[in-house]
């Protein structure tokens, strides 16, 4: 059995990022290039050139563990759906133009940008983090009939130029998305004694106990070719995104 650890919240406001436990999850990203200014998304997949991609997040993750209940209901939360509260892409050395360009992130009002660099293989990944869980993309919008069915997608730019040696590859960006689960706490009644004018007076208030929080993710970073998850974790690995660069 999956081994939980959940973090107890203090209220709405807790800070969702300080949590732990990895939960398999469900998404899509996919590449846009971006057009230049005259109307050509040609530049963005040329080697040599410069250009900019967007990372598309095509709706939230889904709930895959089933010992996670509602307190309230009893009802597994799985299958529900959260939004987005950060998301990463790894730029490889390829995009890196001669080793010197390093990725410009496109600045997303709501969410905080961060950039690091792997010593090891010259890669650089751009992570976005939502300043609020306000800020966090809905896995979908409200609608007024609950048959239907509808996502939000949200993009991510990143502008890079190409190396000279990237023509004709398959180029892999492995990204991650990750979602906040929130538990609600338990709602029920508690006895509070007060004293007034010496006497003790009980009565019954409705209490709603903390809730907890956990972390789910969706890993695209499998660059083999096969789509295949081999990793022995309870993350789902999938195919990173890629592009064809042309010579």
């Amino acid at each position: 059995m999956r081994k939980v650890t959940k973090i107890a919240l203090a209220g709405a406001s807790a800070a969702a990022l300080t949590l732990a436990s990895a939960y398999s999850a469900s998404a899509h990203i996919s590449i846009r290039p971006v057009v230049d200014a005259s109307g050509s998304s040609v530049s963005a997949l040329t080697a040599g050139q410069a250009g900019t991609l967007n990372f598309r997040v095509g709706h939230g993750c889904t709930e895959a563990e089933t010992t996670i209940v509602d307190p309230n209901t009893g009802k597994s939360l799985e299958g529900t759906k959260w939004g987005t509260h950060v998301f990463s892409v790894t730029i490889p050395v390829l995009a890196q133009g001669t080793g010197t360009t390093v990725p410009k992130a496109q600045y997303v009002p709501g969410w905080k940008t961060s950039l690091t660099k792997d010593s090891a293989t010259g890669a650089y990944t751009v992570t976005w983090t939502a300043i609020s869980s306000d800020f966090d993309i809905s896995d979908g919008p409200e609608v007024s009939d609950p048959a239907i069915a509808a996502n939000l997608y949200a993009d991510f730019g990143v502008a890079i130029k190409w190396s000279a040696a990237a023509g004709g590859q398959t180029v892999f960006f492995p990204s991650k998305q990750t979602c906040v689960v929130t538990v609600p706490g338990l709602v029920h009644s508690k006895t509070v004694k007060t004293k007034v004018k010496g006497r003790t007076i009980a009565k019954k208030v409705t209490v709603t106990d903390p809730g907890t929080q956990h972390l789910i993710y969706n890993d695209w970073s499998v660059t083999d070719g096969s789509g295949a998850d081999t990793v022995p974790d309870a993350i789902e690995h999938n195919t990173a995104p890629s592009v064809v660069v042309k010579p």
